[in-house]
């Protein structure tokens, strides 16, 4: 793959770091499809799907115009570097939905940082960072892919919320359903019976992927370094996720599964997912 990269709004605080990897070789006369992969600098490379044809272009959002990725610290530590701390106080920033009154409010296990900007993400993304992408190469704007795990897939769902049917596959690797008291599943609550006539996805419905591990479990309480969190406190993944999955069931024009993702616990689950995404977004 090649890579394209550049930072839109440099040295300002709506700087936003973008790379682009495109495939090798002629692409398909509509161009090529697109996985846009949140935290993709925690994971990227992965391996790419089986078969010549199999191929698809990533873009990987950033958050402000940091370099180089963000290498998470053993035993998912977020370290003290205060590079590090900007970053992800940034995504959690950009990753989460408004308050109800469209303001901004305190993450619930961290609450120094701010919530609610997902919009404000959202309309960038849909906006400078896509057009940026399009100028780059030939992309398919009916195959169009949206991965995020944990926040990430969050904003994924609240991106669905939002703009129902831009992205033609929407994959979320073990969501922060419990964000809020589950405020994502009440914005799901919200989705149209039917999409709006400029939905472009070449006449296929949009597609849902939803993944965990079968003993995967969120941690929503605050972090307390005097009493590390044990797995057997947090809260079972699986069991939410398989009822958003049949509260979804009824959307006539969203198709909507849920994966498996064998012995893979909550922080493992973002390369899981997100190789598994590649593969479906380039399907």
């Amino acid at each position: 793959m090649s890579l394209r990269e550049t930072t839109l709004a440099a040295r300002t605080p709506e700087a936003r770091r973008l790379r682009l990897h495109v495939p090798d070789g002629m692409p398909p006369d509509n161009g090529w499809p697109l996985l846009i992969l949140l935290d993709g600098d925690w994971v990227w490379p992965l391996d790419a799907p089986p078969g010549d044809s199999a191929a698809c272009a990533v873009l990987i959002p950033g958050h402000g115009d940091m370099r180089g990725p963000f290498i998470p610290l053993p035993g998912g530590r977020t370290g003290s570097h205060p590079a590090t701390s900007r970053t992800l106080a940034r995504r959690a920033l950009d990753f989460t939905p408004p308050a109800p009154d469209g303001g901004r409010w305190p993450d619930p296990r961290r609450p120094e940082w701010r919530c609610g900007g997902a919009d404000s993400f959202l309309d960038a993304l849909r906006g400078p960072m896509l057009a940026w992408a399009d100028a780059q190469a030939p992309l398919d704007p009916a195959r169009q892919s949206l991965y995020g795990h944990s926040y990430g897939g969050l904003c994924a769902l609240y991106a669905l919320a939002r703009h129902p049917g831009r992205f033609a596959r929407t994959i979320c690797a073990s969501p922060s359903l419990w964000w809020r008291d589950g405020r994502i599943e009440s914005l799901l609550d919200t989705l149209p019976r039917t999409l709006p006539p400029d939905t472009n996805t070449a006449g296929a419905s949009p597609r849902l992927t939803l993944m965990a591990g079968p003993d995967e479990r969120w941690h929503a309480r605050p972090l307390d370094l005097a009493h590390p969190r044990r797995h057997d406190d947090g809260i079972p993944t699986l069991p939410r996720l398989e009822a958003l999955r049949r509260r979804l069931s009824d959307i006539p024009w969203l198709d909507c599964d849920l994966e498996l993702l064998d012995g893979i616990q909550h922080g493992d689950a973002l390369r899981a997912g997100a190789q598994r995404a590649l593969t479906i977004a380039a399907a």
